[in-house]
C-alpha cells in the first residue's frame, strides 16, 4: 500500500505546506526560495509529493534536474531538506515507519536535485 493511500491526501498537504514555511525562514537553505512565491512552491511541491507517494499524477512543473540545475544545491543543504521535512513529519504525528518510507523516496531523488 502506497503511503498516500495509507495516510491520505490533507495530512500530506499540511506537512508540505508546514515544511515549506520553515524552509523559507531556514538559515541554512532560505536563500534558495528568495523571489519565489511561497504558495506557489507549495502547491507545486504537494502535487510533486503526492504523486511521489503514490497519489494522482497532477504535478505541473518542471522535471526536478532542471527546477534545481540553476541553484548550487550541496548534499548539506539536501540533508538539511531532510531534517525539516522528517521534524514536520513527526509534529504531524505520521507513524515512523511511514516517515521513513517517504524520507528513503526523498532520498533516491537526491542526484536530481543536488549538482555539487
Amino acid at each position: 500500500m502506497k503511503i498516500y493511500e495509507k495516510i491520505g491526501e490533507k495530512p500530506i498537504k499540511r506537512a508540505i505546506e508546514e515544511f515549506y514555511k520553515r524552509a523559507f525562514v531556514d538559515p541554512m537553505i532560505c536563500h534558495f526560495f528568495m523571489g519565489f512565491d511561497i504558495v506557489e512552491i507549495t502547491e507545486k511541491q504537494q502535487a510533486f509529493a503526492i504523486a511521489m507517494l503514490g497519489g494522482p499524477k497532477n504535478y505541473q512543473g518542471r522535471p526536478l534536474k532542471d527546477a534545481h540545475l540553476p541553484f548550487t544545491i550541496k548534499r548539506p543543504h539536501f540533508g538539511r531538506r531532510q531534517v525539516l521535512m522528517r521534524q514536520v513529519l513527526e509534529e504531524h504525528k505520521i507513524a515512523d515507519d511511514i516517515i521513513d518510507e517517504w524520507m528513503k523516496l526523498e532520498q533516491d531523488l537526491i542526484s536530481l536535485i543536488v549538482n555539487v
